[in-house]
């Protein structure tokens, strides 16, 4: 790794694969000693390895695209071989697949979002007791998310927290549901992180294909729908990328390869500053291997 400042999305991914794959190899073998004494010089070493390969990672960043980002993250999740979550994923696929033979509600925006409001409300007031109840509230809110997403452009100028702060609680409780065992806690996780991935995904796309065709207002609009096309390659962690369907994951692939084109349109409009949105991917790369 050493003499590299720069590397190709592909030579990154292998590195940090590797790396992945001799740490745990070490970890395995510490973690025979279940005091950590016996080992803890070998420990000591291996965190100041971890930092220095993390060091040199970091030293290869400097020149990422967004492209570069969704290839290492879709190539580097600790749990795409994991069996029990593949097999969960499949079924809960089947699930995903069929939410859009339920159209998005055809109402004017301010009657669509309250009563997306009233549905999460009465979600929250009555709770969700078994799976079945998570099943038909997965399907329900769905409807209402790409309802909202029919009207994004329409709004930025209408409040969102009563919505927002509705759905945090609901999810807080059905994880906390999961904890308990009142629902099923592998398959839950699964659901949850296959609901999160597909409305990271639905939005980013809505808003690429609005930049795409120049249906943007002002600055405000622009960076708004710049920072949801963001949002999979920052908020998606090595779970959500493993749940990631083939569809999502080339999506989020062709996503990235539309971004160079579309900041370049913006700032034809004087709606972005190109030196600074094309510096984004690196720091989003940084994050990533911080986070390793």
């Amino acid at each position: 790794m050493k003499g590299h400042s720069d590397s190709d999305a592909e030579h990154l991914a292998d590195y940090i694969n590797q790396w992945h794959e001799y740490g745990d190899t070490v970890l395995n073998y510490i973690r025979k000693d279940p005091s950590f004494n016996a080992h803890s010089g070998l420990s000591m070493k291996y965190d100041l390895i971890s930092d220095s390969i993390r060091t040199e990672l970091l030293g290869m960043t400097g020149n990422c695209t967004l492209s570069d980002v969704a290839y290492v993250k879709l190539h580097t999740s600790l749990y795409k071989d994991n069996k029990e979550l593949v097999s969960l994923k499949e079924n809960a696929a089947k699930f995903f697949a069929t939410l859009d033979k339920s159209s998005a509600y055809d109402l004017e925006v301010h009657r669509a979002l309250a009563n997306y409001s009233k549905f999460l409300l009465s979600t929250k007031s009555h709770g969700i007791k078994s799976r079945k109840e998570l099943m038909a509230f997965l399907h329900e809110e769905d409807r209402h998310f790409r309802t909202f997403l029919a009207h994004i452009d329409e709004c930025s100028s209408i409040g969102m927290t009563e919505i927002t702060n509705h759905t945090a609680d609901i999810c807080s409780a059905i994880y906390k549901s999961a904890s308990r065992n009142k629902l099923p806690a592998s398959e839950t996780l699964v659901l949850m992180s296959m609901r999160t991935d597909r409305r990271l995904i639905l939005n980013a796309q809505v808003c690429r294909d609005a930049l795409k065709r120049g249906k943007i207002r002002d600055i405000i609009q622009a960076n708004a729908y710049l920072w949801m096309i963001l949002q999979p390659y920052l908020s998606m962690d090595a779970l959500a990328i493993a749940m990631l369907t083939p569809e999502q994951a080339q999506l989020m692939t062709d996503i990235a390869k539309d971004y160079p084109a579309i900041i370049t349109r913006l700032e034809g409009k004087h709606l972005v500053n190109k030196e600074v949105s094309n510096k984004i991917p690196a720091q989003l790369m940084r994050l990533y291997i911080s986070t390793l």
